[in-house]
C-alpha cells in the first residue's frame, strides 16, 4: 500500500471540485504510535485489512496509510528539522481526508494518536474509532463514530 496523492494536491482537487464526490478518501491513523514505539510496534496485517476493507465498497478511494509513507521506503527515517516536517505533512493529510480511521486497541494507542485525531477532527473529518475504550475521555473528545471491532468497522464502511 503506498501514499497515493500528497495533501496539496488533494486540497487543491477538493476546492476545484474534484472527484470527491467519485473518490473518498481515507487516513488511516497509527503514525504517532510508529514515531513513539518504533515500526515493530505497528500490525501491518491489520493496516492492510482496514485498507482492504475500505477497498473492497470502495474500490476508488484513496486511502492514505503514512505508516507506509514513513517506514515503507526502505530508507532511514528522517531526523532533525527534515523529519518533524514530513511528520507534520502526513499528519495534514488526516486534515484533508473525508474519514480517519483509528485501530485503538487499548489506552496506550489511544493516548498515541491524539496527534493525527485532532488534526483530522480540526479538518472537519469523520473521525471513527475502532475500540474497546469507549468511554476513555480523548476518544469522546475526538471520535465521530465509535465502534468495537473490525467487522463493525466493515459494515460501517459499506453503509457509508
Amino acid at each position: 500500500m503506498t501514499l497515493n496523492t500528497d495533501f496539496a494536491d488533494y486540497r487543491l482537487r477538493m476546492r476545484a471540485g474534484g472527484p470527491a464526490t467519485a473518490q473518498r478518501s481515507y487516513y488511516l491513523v497509527g503514525l504517532t504510535h510508529g514515531v513513539r514505539r518504533g515500526p515493530r510496534a505497528l500490525d501491518r496485517d491489520l493496516r492492510l485489512r482496514l485498507a482492504g476493507a475500505i477497498r473492497t465498497h470502495h474500490p476508488r478511494a484513496l486511502v492514505h496509510d503514512p505508516v507506509e509513507a514513513w517506514y515503507g521506503t526502505g530508507e532511514p527515517v528522517p531526523d532533525g528539522p527534515a523529519g518533524l516536517a514530513e511528520f507534520h505533512r502526513l499528519t495534514g493529510l488526516a486534515a484533508g481526508s473525508e474519514v480517519c480511521v483509528a485501530w485503538l486497541p487499548d489506552r496506550e494507542s489511544v493516548a498515541d494518536s491524539v496527534a493525527e485525531v485532532q488534526v483530522a477532527r480540526r479538518g472537519g473529518s469523520t473521525v471513527v474509532a475502532i475500540t474497546g475504550e469507549a468511554d476513555d475521555f480523548l476518544v469522546r473528545a475526538f471520535a465521530s463514530v465509535v465502534l468495537p471491532d473490525l467487522d463493525s468497522f466493515t459494515e460501517w464502511v459499506r453503509a457509508a
